[in-house]
Protein backbone atom coordinates (compact mmCIF):
# COMPACT_ATOMS: atom_id res chain seq x y z
CA UNK A 1 0.00 0.00 0.00
CA UNK A 2 1.71 3.32 -0.96
CA UNK A 3 2.04 5.93 1.77
CA UNK A 4 0.14 8.87 1.41
CA UNK A 5 1.66 12.32 2.02
CA UNK A 6 1.28 14.45 4.59
CA UNK A 7 0.38 16.96 2.28
CA UNK A 8 -0.21 17.10 -1.25
CA UNK A 9 1.50 18.87 -3.85
CA UNK A 10 -1.79 21.50 -4.07
CA UNK A 11 -1.81 21.32 0.14
CA UNK A 12 1.97 22.16 0.31
CA UNK A 13 1.56 25.58 -2.31
CA UNK A 14 -1.93 26.33 -0.31
CA UNK A 15 -0.74 26.30 2.99
CA UNK A 16 2.59 28.34 1.79
CA UNK A 17 0.56 30.32 0.41
CA UNK A 18 -1.79 31.01 3.50
CA UNK A 19 1.66 31.06 5.65
CA UNK A 20 3.06 33.70 3.67
CA UNK A 21 -0.56 36.29 3.76
CA UNK A 22 -0.06 35.78 7.54
CA UNK A 23 3.44 36.45 7.87
CA UNK A 24 2.62 39.12 5.40
CA UNK A 25 -0.23 40.39 7.24
CA UNK A 26 1.82 40.66 10.71
CA UNK A 27 4.70 42.69 9.30
CA UNK A 28 2.59 44.88 7.49
CA UNK A 29 0.53 45.61 10.93
CA UNK A 30 3.49 45.97 12.90
CA UNK A 31 5.22 48.01 10.19
CA UNK A 32 1.74 49.99 9.79
CA UNK A 33 1.88 50.69 13.80
CA UNK A 34 5.31 51.82 13.95
CA UNK A 35 4.41 54.15 10.74
CA UNK A 36 1.61 55.40 12.46
CA UNK A 37 3.34 56.16 16.06
CA UNK A 38 6.40 57.36 13.90
CA UNK A 39 4.10 60.12 12.15
CA UNK A 40 2.15 60.70 15.57
CA UNK A 41 5.50 61.84 16.89
CA UNK A 42 6.47 63.81 14.49
CA UNK A 43 3.14 65.45 14.20
CA UNK A 44 3.46 66.42 18.24
CA UNK A 45 6.53 67.60 17.79
CA UNK A 46 5.84 70.23 15.00
CA UNK A 47 2.50 70.94 16.86
CA UNK A 48 5.10 71.88 20.20
CA UNK A 49 7.33 73.67 18.24
CA UNK A 50 4.70 75.52 16.82
CA UNK A 51 4.02 76.63 20.15
CA UNK A 52 7.21 77.36 21.48
CA UNK A 53 7.55 80.00 18.28
CA UNK A 54 4.15 81.38 19.48
CA UNK A 55 5.31 81.59 23.03
CA UNK A 56 8.72 83.10 22.37
CA UNK A 57 6.77 85.87 20.26
CA UNK A 58 4.78 86.60 22.90
CA UNK A 59 7.60 86.89 25.11
CA UNK A 60 9.27 89.11 22.93
CA UNK A 61 6.29 91.52 23.27
CA UNK A 62 6.84 91.30 27.22
CA UNK A 63 10.11 91.99 26.88
CA UNK A 64 9.21 94.77 24.56
CA UNK A 65 7.03 96.07 27.19
CA UNK A 66 9.59 95.76 29.93
CA UNK A 67 11.49 98.10 27.74
CA UNK A 68 8.71 100.82 28.34
CA UNK A 69 9.35 100.47 32.24
CA UNK A 70 12.66 100.70 32.45
CA UNK A 71 12.74 103.68 30.17
CA UNK A 72 9.98 105.19 32.13
CA UNK A 73 11.86 104.34 35.45
CA UNK A 74 14.67 106.22 33.97
CA UNK A 75 13.34 109.01 32.95
CA UNK A 76 11.35 110.06 36.29
CA UNK A 77 14.49 109.37 38.07
CA UNK A 78 16.81 111.41 35.99
CA UNK A 79 13.97 114.05 35.72
CA UNK A 80 13.50 114.29 39.62
CA UNK A 81 17.14 114.18 40.19
CA UNK A 82 17.74 117.26 37.82
CA UNK A 83 15.38 119.30 39.78
CA UNK A 84 16.47 118.13 42.70
CA UNK A 85 16.69 120.93 45.53
CA UNK A 86 14.06 123.28 43.06
CA UNK A 87 11.11 121.25 41.98
CA UNK A 88 9.43 124.72 40.97
CA UNK A 89 11.47 125.60 38.30
CA UNK A 90 10.58 122.15 36.50
CA UNK A 91 7.53 122.66 33.65
CA UNK A 92 4.45 121.37 36.34
CA UNK A 93 3.19 119.30 33.25
CA UNK A 94 6.44 117.44 32.87
CA UNK A 95 7.05 116.69 36.57
CA UNK A 96 3.07 115.48 37.46
CA UNK A 97 3.91 113.25 34.32
CA UNK A 98 6.68 111.50 36.52
CA UNK A 99 5.86 112.29 40.04
CA UNK A 100 4.11 108.87 40.61
CA UNK A 101 6.10 106.50 38.71
CA UNK A 102 9.22 105.80 41.59
CA UNK A 103 6.32 104.62 43.40
CA UNK A 104 4.84 101.80 41.09
CA UNK A 105 5.85 98.57 41.54
CA UNK A 106 5.63 95.17 39.49
CA UNK A 107 5.84 91.61 38.96
CA UNK A 108 7.21 90.56 35.80
CA UNK A 109 6.59 86.66 34.13
CA UNK A 110 7.21 85.38 30.66
CA UNK A 111 5.36 82.90 29.32
CA UNK A 112 7.03 79.52 29.63
CA UNK A 113 4.13 76.49 29.44
CA UNK A 114 5.00 75.26 25.72
CA UNK A 115 8.59 74.90 26.80
CA UNK A 116 7.60 72.69 29.73
CA UNK A 117 5.32 70.58 27.46
CA UNK A 118 8.33 70.53 24.90
CA UNK A 119 10.76 68.86 27.58
CA UNK A 120 8.01 67.00 29.51
CA UNK A 121 6.33 65.64 26.63
CA UNK A 122 8.77 63.09 25.44
CA UNK A 123 8.99 64.74 21.87
CA UNK A 124 12.00 66.84 22.47
CA UNK A 125 14.87 64.57 21.63
CA UNK A 126 13.00 63.92 18.36
CA UNK A 127 14.57 67.64 17.39
CA UNK A 128 16.86 66.09 14.53
CA UNK A 129 18.74 69.74 14.76
CA UNK A 130 20.27 69.42 18.01
CA UNK A 131 21.86 73.06 17.25
CA UNK A 132 18.26 74.32 17.34
CA UNK A 133 16.81 72.69 20.37
CA UNK A 134 20.39 74.06 22.68
CA UNK A 135 19.07 77.27 20.86
CA UNK A 136 16.29 77.40 22.21
CA UNK A 137 17.36 76.14 25.49
CA UNK A 138 19.62 79.03 26.03
CA UNK A 139 16.52 81.06 24.70
CA UNK A 140 14.73 80.76 27.67
CA UNK A 141 17.28 80.82 29.85
CA UNK A 142 17.96 84.12 28.75
CA UNK A 143 14.39 85.69 28.89
CA UNK A 144 14.46 83.86 32.73
CA UNK A 145 17.80 86.26 33.16
CA UNK A 146 16.13 89.11 31.83
CA UNK A 147 13.06 88.91 33.78
CA UNK A 148 15.12 88.01 36.91
CA UNK A 149 16.89 91.21 37.11
CA UNK A 150 13.81 93.21 36.33
CA UNK A 151 11.93 91.65 39.41
CA UNK A 152 15.22 91.96 41.23
CA UNK A 153 14.84 95.78 40.59
CA UNK A 154 11.63 95.67 42.19
CA UNK A 155 12.73 94.41 45.54
CA UNK A 156 15.70 96.92 45.55
CA UNK A 157 14.09 99.03 44.90
CA UNK A 158 11.48 98.97 47.57
CA UNK A 159 14.62 98.26 49.64
CA UNK A 160 15.49 101.79 48.78
CA UNK A 161 12.36 103.72 48.72
CA UNK A 162 10.80 102.35 52.38
CA UNK A 163 13.39 104.40 53.85
CA UNK A 164 13.10 107.85 52.08
CA UNK A 165 9.36 107.38 52.91
CA UNK A 166 10.10 109.06 56.23
CA UNK A 167 7.58 110.77 58.96
CA UNK A 168 7.54 114.21 57.08
CA UNK A 169 6.79 112.70 53.64
CA UNK A 170 4.08 110.18 54.81
CA UNK A 171 2.26 113.37 56.80
CA UNK A 172 2.31 115.69 53.66
CA UNK A 173 1.10 112.76 51.50
CA UNK A 174 -1.92 112.42 54.18
CA UNK A 175 -2.53 116.05 53.30
CA UNK A 176 -5.21 117.10 51.07
CA UNK A 177 -4.38 118.66 47.41
CA UNK A 178 -0.80 117.20 47.87
CA UNK A 179 1.68 118.76 45.04
CA UNK A 180 4.44 117.06 42.96
CA UNK A 181 6.77 119.99 43.92
CA UNK A 182 5.79 119.93 47.82
CA UNK A 183 5.97 115.89 47.86
CA UNK A 184 9.63 115.57 46.08
CA UNK A 185 11.01 118.23 47.76
CA UNK A 186 10.27 116.56 51.26
CA UNK A 187 11.41 113.18 49.55
CA UNK A 188 14.59 114.32 48.40
CA UNK A 189 15.17 116.93 51.43
CA UNK A 190 16.96 113.58 53.02
CA UNK A 191 19.90 111.66 51.81
CA UNK A 192 17.79 108.35 51.79
CA UNK A 193 15.40 110.14 49.09
CA UNK A 194 18.74 110.94 46.94
CA UNK A 195 20.03 107.56 47.12
CA UNK A 196 16.88 106.15 45.96
CA UNK A 197 17.00 108.03 43.30
CA UNK A 198 20.65 107.52 42.53
CA UNK A 199 19.81 103.74 43.19
CA UNK A 200 16.94 103.55 40.25
CA UNK A 201 19.28 104.92 37.58
CA UNK A 202 22.49 102.89 38.99
CA UNK A 203 20.39 99.92 38.88
CA UNK A 204 18.60 100.06 35.57
CA UNK A 205 21.85 101.53 33.73
CA UNK A 206 23.13 98.20 33.45
CA UNK A 207 20.08 96.67 31.53
CA UNK A 208 20.06 95.22 27.81
CA UNK A 209 18.05 93.36 26.39
CA UNK A 210 19.55 93.62 23.05
CA UNK A 211 21.26 89.45 23.34
CA UNK A 212 18.19 88.55 24.54
CA UNK A 213 16.17 90.05 21.45
CA UNK A 214 18.60 87.85 19.62
CA UNK A 215 18.15 84.75 20.53
CA UNK A 216 14.40 85.11 20.82
CA UNK A 217 14.62 86.02 16.90
CA UNK A 218 17.40 83.67 15.92
CA UNK A 219 15.07 80.87 17.69
CA UNK A 220 11.95 81.65 16.09
CA UNK A 221 13.25 81.65 12.68
CA UNK A 222 15.24 78.06 13.01
CA UNK A 223 11.68 76.63 14.35
CA UNK A 224 9.69 77.89 11.58
CA UNK A 225 12.78 76.93 9.27
CA UNK A 226 12.44 73.00 10.81
CA UNK A 227 8.97 72.92 10.96
CA UNK A 228 8.57 74.07 7.19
Amino acid sequence: MAKQAFFSKENRISFFLNFLAVVLGIAITFGGESLISHNEEKKNLMNCLELVSSELQDDRDCLNYCDTIVDRELEAAMYLIKYEGDYAKAPADSLYAVANTPFILETINVYTDAFELLKNSGVLTKIKDKKLALQIFKTYDALNDQISFLNTFYEHKTKYLEPAMNDNVRKILAGDDVTAVELWSAITDTKEGQQFLREVVRFLSSYDPSVTYAMIDESIRGIQTYIR
